[in-house]
């Protein structure tokens, strides 16, 4: 069993694949040279590349090189990591880098400086064991830290594998006082072996979790930015539909009672034209913050229009409180917006029907809410109007406004 391991050959395979890791998270940061976290990572492999091919020439380069350099260039690599790790998460990569350093600069001056340390295998595996288990523990909990601010599924994996690695080594401290390692024409006892060999599982099972790290979080990106409005950080249209399905999929969630409303601010472009499209901007994002503030638990609330936006009030959350757009009207009829000097005032014209239970037609109600949102802005604008969706007539708006205009602004 002590020839089922062959030192320079596994040194050989795991540059090797290193190597080829390394192409990729290379090619992946010429992709996006921003990443941080890619620039560490991607550095931290190569200069792990270069601490392996160094390893496997033990046996024909000095010491200083293929032992002292080797090893510290592999922590030196693990350091790189976990700076990564700390530039995926957005903390400042740069804070601990003396840390990130000082195990390999350790490792080195040990070398340059023990003659007994180059010479013992058995003291050096210690000294890596400990150097190797505690940047592993550094990288599992920055990544765990980060899993609970950003809970992508592959960062449980990449825990999982630098946690494994950094057990490994951890258990691996004390063997070398009950069993010494030897090596007999580059052939390591078996636990010396086994450990090497994890090594080489490691390194795949840690760049695979890195690569699924950026890919999860590149999709997700992608995914919020295709569902959320870039100015006011509510649902878009599209997501703003898929939510009303998605609620109405729960139990009881396609009950008689729903709402669905359509709010327009009151002479928007008059807004733009006086004050500025920042101003506009500006006014449609406190407007936005103060519907979000006011919606009760469940509801949808989504822009579906330059200045016009839609609110889905299930019926749960409708019938606690039959007044609310009412309320909201009334509420940004009294906000103020401080833009520069100038103080801006706007009204806002809501049309909603009430929705039948069951599946229907999303399109039909949205145009029957528009409807009565139409309605609202020929009885003179900031005011509600009520319709009652009715699919057997859907041309029919069978409502007219329930609360007198108030002030508006030109």
């Amino acid at each position: 069993m002590d020839h089922l391991f062959h030192i320079p050959t596994l040194m050989l395979c795991l540059s090797a694949a290193c190597v080829i890791i390394s192409i990729f998270l290379t090619l992946l940061w010429l992709w996006d040279r921003s990443s941080q976290a890619l620039l560490r990572w991607t550095l931290g492999f190569w200069l792990g590349c270069l601490g392996l091919i160094l390893l496997g020439l033990r046996d024909v380069g000095p010491p200083i090189l293929s032992i002292g350099l080797g090893n510290a260039l592999s922590l030196w690599s693990l350091g790189l990591i976990w700076l990564g790790c700390r530039a995926f998460n957005e903390w400042d990569p740069d804070a601990p880098s003396a840390l990130a350093m000082a195990g390999g600069l350790l490792w080195f001056a040990l070398v340059a400086c023990w003659p007994r340390f180059a010479e013992d295998l058995n003291i050096r595996i210690i000294a890596a064991s400990a150097l190797y288990a505690g940047y592993s523990f550094l990288i599992v909990n920055t990544v765990w830290r980060g899993y609970r601010q950003e809970p992508l599924p592959a960062r449980r994996l990449a825990v999982f594998a630098f946690g494994l690695h950094g057990l490994f080594y951890l258990l691996r401290l004390p063997v070398p006082l009950l069993f010494p390692a030897t090596l007999n024409g580059g052939h390591p006892n078996l636990w010396f072996g086994v450990v090497t060999f994890e090594y080489f599982i490691q390194v795949l099972f840690g760049a695979l979790a890195i690569f699924a790290m950026v890919h999860e979080r590149l999709t997700l990106r992608y995914k919020v930015a295709s569902e959320i409005d870039y100015l006011t950080g509510i649902c878009n249209r599209r997501a703003f539909l898929a939510a009303i399905d998605a609620s109405r999929a729960r139990p009881e969630g396609d009950r008689a009672g729903a709402v669905l409303a359509l709010l327009d601010a009151d002479h928007f472009k008059s807004i733009n034209d006086t004050h500025g499209h920042g101003a506009g901007d500006i006014v449609l994002t406190c407007l936005t913050g103060l519907v979000a503030s006011r919606l009760p638990q469940g509801a949808v609330f989504g822009r579906v229009g330059g200045e016009e936006f839609a609110i889905y009030l299930p019926a749960s959350a409708a019938l606690i409180n039959a007044d609310l757009l009412e309320h909201i009207r009334v509420d940004i009829g009294a906000m103020v917006v401080q833009h520069g000097t100038a103080c801006i005032q706007m009204s806002v014209s809501i049309g909603h029907c009430v929705l039948p239970a069951g599946r229907l037609d999303m399109q039909m109600a949205l145009a029957v809410a528009d409807r009565a949102l139409y309605a609202s802005k020929k009885a003179g604008r900031n005011c509600v109007t009520t319709s009652i969706f009715a699919p057997s007539d859907k041309d029919r708006i069978g409502g007219s406004p329930v609360h007198a205009p108030a002030a508006t602004i030109a």
